[in-house]
């Protein structure tokens, strides 16, 4: 059963929550990077180099607070909200890179 807390409580719940945090961030500099690259007539992402990265670390990012939020429950018996919506989050962007990998 779930908690009542809504802070992790364990240092690797805590990075989870950071790593979360980061891919907002870093999705928001990839939108404003393509957003200033507009009139440049770009066609694809992958002709802006630094939008690219950018969304890279984005998905990597949430990727690893997917995977840092599973081990915090698993080994650690974290319960707190934000991790577990960190881990849903982070599995269903791990979701979505897969079935592009794979479909």
């Amino acid at each position: 059963m779930l908690s009542r807390n809504v802070t992790p409580q364990t240092r690797p719940g805590k990075w989870s929550v950071l790593l979360l945090l980061a891919v907002f961030v870093l999705l928001l500099l990839s939108a404003l990077i393509v957003q200033s690259a507009q009139p440049f007539n770009v066609d694809t992402l992958f002709d802006n180099t630094w939008a690219t990265v950018v969304s890279m670390l984005a998905i990597a990012a949430a990727v690893g607070a997917f995977v840092v939020g599973v081990y915090t429950i698993l080994c650690n018996h974290e319960r707190s909200v934000a991790v577990f919506f960190t881990v849903s989050l982070g599995g269903l962007v791990a979701l979505f890179v897969l079935m592009q990998l794979f479909l």
